[in-house]
């Protein structure tokens, strides 16, 4: 499916959010708190917008996107090569199981997933190889849609994804059944509450949330158990 959309991956995603997806990517990587020269891992990181937004902001790090679609990680390696015609630090792209990581224990400072962890089918290992390859005082932070407390932002969220996604993704992208799946997919995927308890058996410690876009977005950020502040 996601080798089907990626050309017009990053267009739906802007237009989804109004383009706020951006400045809610920045959000996530500067939770990620990186010491200068840290190496850290974006997982599932589809055509590697947060990848950048990693690099951007922590120029000195090491930045590594992992995706399991080689079809995004294309779109992504185009773009870090923009980066780095212009002299910028630019992310390097592996292609990659998030649920069986190639990299060692604590090989990152931290990790992130943004809108990735929503389609793997198993959530809590996907969280217990982060915390893996995570070292001890570095953080987890994931993005992800998720179902709006009720109120007026779930009726808003009730009509945007179900009606609303499903078009512009057919006329945007021509391939309908794909965004029909992605309010299916946020249903069936745990509530905000559910995933930052999930978070804590997976060994994260002082999980909390913060929600984006009328509650349907929200952003998760753990800790490894260890050290205070982690060096490069």
């Amino acid at each position: 499916m996601f080798s089907g959309i990626s050309s017009r991956y990053d267009v739906m995603n802007h237009l989804m959010t109004s383009g706020l997806d951006r400045r809610w990517r920045r959000v996530a990587a500067a939770q990620t708190a990186l010491a200068p020269g840290a190496p850290v891992l974006d997982a599932c990181c589809g055509t590697g917008d947060l990848s950048l937004a990693l690099a951007a902001m922590f120029p000195s790090s090491e930045v590594t996107g992992l995706d399991f679609t080689e079809a995004m990680l294309a779109r992504a390696r185009t773009k870090a090569a923009r980066r780095e015609a212009r002299g910028l630090p630019a992310p390097r792209f592996v292609q990659g199981d998030l649920l069986a990581l190639p990299f060692a224990d604590d090989e990152f400072a931290a990790v992130t997933v943004g809108w990735g962890v929503r389609n793997v089918p198993d959530v809590p290992r996907a969280f217990q190889e982060m915390r893996r390859v995570t070292r001890p005082g570095g953080r987890v932070v994931c993005l992800e849609s998720t179902q709006p407390p009720p109120g007026l932002g779930a009726r808003f969220h009730l009509v945007w994804m179900g009606r609303v996604v499903p078009l512009l993704g057919r006329l945007v992208t021509g391939d309908a059944d794909a965004y029909a799946y992605l309010p299916a997919s946020v249903e069936a995927f745990p509530r905000a509450q559910e995933l930052a308890a999930i978070m804590s058996r997976a060994g994260l410690t002082r999980v909390r949330y913060r929600r984006f876009g009328f509650g349907a977005v929200a952003m998760h950020v753990g800790e490894v158990p260890g050290a205070g502040k982690v060096r490069a």
